[in-house]
């Protein structure tokens, strides 16, 4: 089972040596053992692919939002 160290407070933890790795490594475990980290909240699961990379996507506004005004807004609200 392929697990992301999410948090690290010493260099062994539930029985597990964790001395080479740091957060955000990806470690390969045994199922029992990964599930118990992730379980402890240690580590999630790793379900990307090791050849894949990662893709960040970004989003800019060109533009400044439109704002607009009905005047029956106001009368609907008057009601």
């Amino acid at each position: 089972m392929r697990v992301r160290l999410t948090r690290k407070l010493a260099a062994e933890i539930d029985g597990i040596d964790l001395s080479d790795y740091a957060v955000g490594d990806v470690m390969e475990l045994s199922e029992r053992k990964g599930r118990l980290l992730v379980a402890e909240g240690w580590g999630v699961e790793e379900q990307r692919e090791s050849g894949l990379s990662r893709r960040v996507l970004r989003f800019e506004r060109t533009n400044p939002p439109v704002h607009r005004y009905d005047k029956h807004d106001d009368q609907s609200q008057a009601s």
